[in-house]
């Protein structure tokens, strides 16, 4: 049970962040303001490294939360569709894949541009708290 209230938390507030990114930028076409720091958010998501094989980042992130929301509602009202190997290998390996491109694009972010967006960090952070969440028993 904890598990999927953590997978619909994580899932919700990621798509909130992700959805907040894409509204601000291609709907509304204003600058993204950090909260916090020098407002390198914008420059973060405006960079070449917004993008991943010509697909926005943020259209990425709110396909992929809404996977997870999926999931959470199969574990909760199907417990035993976690039993099935092949889903379970593949939510494994689709968490750990976007684990996995939030850390390079964390790095990317402080290294790379040597900027730092608190949206970008935030659904990052919750990236690698989903596939924690799945892998743990």
């Amino acid at each position: 049970m904890l598990k999927e209230l953590l997978l619909f938390l994580f899932s919700i507030v990621g798509f909130a962040v992700s959805f907040h990114i894409w509204n601000k930028i291609h709907r509304q076409k204003k600058k993204l303001v950090c909260v916090v720091g020098d407002g390198g958010c914008d420059a973060v998501v405006k960079s070449r490294y917004g993008h991943i094989f010509g697909i926005d980042n943020t259209i990425m992130g709110m396909a992929y939360y809404s996977f997870i929301f999926a999931l959470g509602l199969l574990y909760f009202f199907y417990p035993s569709f976690l039993a099935i190997n092949y889903v379970a290998i593949l939510e494994k390996a689709i968490a750990g894949l976007s684990a996995s491109m939030s850390l390079v694009l964390t790095f990317i972010q402080f290294k790379v541009l040597k900027q730092f967006c608190e949206y970008c960090t935030i659904a990052n952070l919750i990236n690698v708290a989903i596939f924690v969440v799945i892998i743990l028993p």
